[in-house]
């Protein structure tokens, strides 16, 4: 609780889209799409600047119909809820206690303030309510779990044969008109990516920095200068027991039961104790109202200014904030601590060498801007004037995994018409804050249909592979045609030179049989009693494939615990109420009215 008490003020923005005359600005935009971008890139992830801006628009759309449905609703998510949720939550959490610090550093690194992540958390628990609201009205009958749990839980006696197209591959015979009519018909399969050869320079940060002499003196005066950075603010163990007012609360009655619990505690109650019957601080009250250590800046001020003037142990009489009534508690307290330069000296260094190098690397760039267009077909020079070494990807195509591809406005840069086509160096490419390259192509390979005395062997093999397959599944047949003649399943394998594999008893999740063949095994039809049901099947590489299903056991042949159908139950009513909020979703969207703005 208490983060509310942060906030930002924003001047009016222009709008991208309007959702039942509720307008989305650019300004939620531009925060949106950039969110996505640095999780896109944290992942690695390529993108396409327009695709990704769309989504993000779609996905603005949709949060914006589902909370203005959430509202009609009259959904609710109050502010000690989302206060206890934010506060258990690992991401945020040094020494498996809730820190202010990292708080704030990790949502600023996300793109949020503390307003709107906690807007963002709350919005998404309406969602949540929603969901499962929509799949808990969703059911499915007691016989629909029965056979869902008969057809999983079913066993069957399995043998087959596999019949390799690849042993079948001497018997054919391809003549040279049947390649050249193939080549013919599907040219475009052999034609060949266009490839580059990248050569690149990069100016990176890190390696300036770390290649920096340090002056003990300086980093000393550094250290001096920015001890803040590097020092502790006092931290309280704090305990509180609330009694939360809101609109669906009397006021007179929550501070009278604020005021008996304090009395309680004041007569010897232990406070963990009553914290945990009394408290209405669902993510604290269950620790006995432990809110682990914490800095100033992260409770409301109300509720700060007493709780870091009590002393150790001692307990506040009730404390009014916009959340209700608190009894505070201090558990510990963690004086604040400036320690000497040795004892944080890696980080010290680490940021003293970034900082003494900033400028060093802003004029690099600017003079590697300049240099490359001064030097515009070659980077020999430019690489030796700033001591940067040439590297060179070899031959990339555009989907190429090479690690120089996946970095932002690589791929496009190289591809596009300046560099590609007239021969020229790249601008300086600032593909992070730390990072920046010129590159330029050093050996093009345009793309281009390989003839058919290139290709010749490979599309013999192709068409050989076509034909053995067929012959794989003429042989197969033969098998199938002769059991069902009435010959034995035994004798047909032995006279044809076969070997029946056997998969006795196997579910449909069997991990020792190939998934194929349980696949097919299970799309036979259940074999009459006292028979067997017989198939042929084609592997996706063109093997042939002979199935044999002997006998089928059930569920039905045995007892089914309860606990195990109302499990099946469960699971499927589940999946039935996530399909329905998928369409509850799509029909919001439908029936909105959207208006985009260009």
């Amino acid at each position: 609780f208490g983060f509310g008490s942060i906030g930002t003020f924003l001047n009016p923005v222009a709008k991208v889209a309007t959702v039942n005359g509720e307008d989305i600005t650019q300004q939620d935009m531009e925060m949106s799409v950039e969110r996505r971008r640095r999780m896109l890139m944290a992942q690695e992830t390529p993108f396409d600047e327009d695709r990704l801006r769309e989504d993000v628009l779609e996905s603005l759309v949709t949060r914006t119909v589902l909370s203005q449905m959430a509202e009609d609703l009259e959904l609710y998510f109050s502010d000690a809820e989302l206060d206890a949720e934010i506060v258990a939550s690992p991401a945020f959490m040094v020494d498996g206690q809730f820190s202010g610090n990292l708080f704030q550093q990790v949502i600023a690194g996300a793109g949020f303030t503390p307003m709107s992540y906690r807007a963002e958390i709350r919005t998404d628990r309406l969602f949540d309510q929603m969901v499962t609201g929509i799949a808990q009205s969703a059911f499915v009958t007691g016989r629909e779990a029965e056979r869902f749990e008969g057809l999983l839980s079913q066993r069957r006696d399995i043998a087959f044969i596999k019949i390799p197209a690849s042993d079948l591959l001497e018997e054919v015979i391809i003549s040279d008109e049947e390649v050249n009519d193939y080549y013919s018909a599907n040219l475009s399969d052999f034609v060949t990516k266009e490839t580059i050869d990248i050569q690149y320079i990069e100016l990176d940060r890190q390696s300036l920095a770390m290649a920096y002499d340090i002056d003990e003196q300086e980093l000393q005066e550094y250290f001096n200068d920015n001890k803040a950075s590097y020092s502790t603010d006092e931290r309280r163990q704090i305990a509180h027991i609330l009694v939360e007012t809101s609109e669906d609360t009397d006021y007179e009655v929550a501070l009278a039961k604020a005021n008996t619990t304090y009395q309680r505690l004041t007569a010897g109650e232990d406070f963990a104790s009553v914290a945990r019957e009394v408290s209405d601080d669902l993510g604290s009250s269950e620790s006995g109202g432990d809110l682990g250590l914490n800095p100033r800046g992260v409770f409301a001020p109300e509720f700060e200014t007493v709780a870091f003037n009590l002393a150790l142990n001692e307990v506040s009489e009730p404390v009014e904030t916009d959340f209700g009534f608190h009894i505070i508690k201090i558990l510990d307290v963690e004086s604040a601590n400036t320690p000497y330069l040795s004892e944080v000296r890696n980080e010290v260094e680490e940021s003293y060498r970034y900082e003494v190098t900033e400028d060093e690397f802003v004029s690099k760039s600017s003079r590697m801007a300049e240099m490359l267009f001064e030097n515009f077909s070659e980077l020999e020079t430019t690489a030796s004037s700033l001591e940067l070494e040439v590297k060179s990807t070899g031959q990339v195509n555009s989907d190429s995994e090479h690690p120089l591809l996946s970095l932002p406005g690589v791929t496009d840069a190289a591809f596009g018409p300046d560099v590609l086509l007239d021969g020229n160096n790249s601008d300086v490419l600032e593909v992070s804050d730390d990072l920046h390259i010129g590159l330029r192509v050093i050996d093009h390979m345009p793309s281009k249909t390989r003839s058919l005395d290139e290709v010749s062997s490979d599309v013999t093999y192709i068409l050989k592979r076509q034909v053995a397959a067929k012959l794989a599944e003429r042989k197969a047949q033969e098998v199938v045609d002769a059991i069902e003649s009435g010959s034995l399943a035994q004798y047909v394998a032995d006279e044809l030179g076969y070997v029946w594999e056997l998969a006795p008893a196997s579910s449909r999740f069997e991990e020792d049989v190939d998934p194929f063949v349980l696949s097919e095994a299970f799309n036979l039809a259940r074999p009459e009693e006292n028979k067997e049901s017989i198939g042929r099947s084609r592997f996706p590489n063109g093997d042939a494939l002979v199935l044999r299903v002997s006998s089928v056991s059930t569920s039905e042949e045995r007892e089914v615990q309860q606990a195990e159908l109302a499990g099946i139950n469960e699971s499927l009513a589940r999946q039935s109420g996530v399909n329905d909020f998928d369409e509850f979703q799509k029909s919001l969207r439908v029936e909105s009215n959207l208006e985009r703005v260009n």
